[in-house]
């Protein structure tokens, strides 16, 4: 299961965190930016930035990419899986 925004917000923000807010912003906006790019695959990125940029709905995604739902639901799964994975390894988790 993905987790909502708070939860990452809190995950990558909380105060024991050894940077100030704008740093960790900072950090956080070039490491997703990296794992946009690199991490993922083109599909999951597609899904990501439907879903979390444009703000659409999983079933509005799978009409537009052509694809059942839950197609939609499980490559959204595995993008933030792979994104979570990835800021372990970057030490923002």
């Amino acid at each position: 299961m993905c987790m909502t925004r708070a939860a990452w917000e809190q995950m990558l923000f909380s105060v024991d965190f050894h940077l100030d807010r704008q740093e960790k912003q900072r950090a956080a906006c070039l490491a997703a930016r990296n794992i946009l790019e690199h991490d993922i695959s083109a599909r999951q990125k597609q899904v990501l930035l439907l879903y979390y940029g444009e703000g659409k709905k999983m079933a509005d995604i799978a009409q537009l990419l052509g694809v059942n739902i839950s197609t939609v639901s499980r490559t959204h799964r595995r993008a933030c899986a792979a994104v979570q994975k990835r800021l372990k390894a970057c030490g923002l988790l």
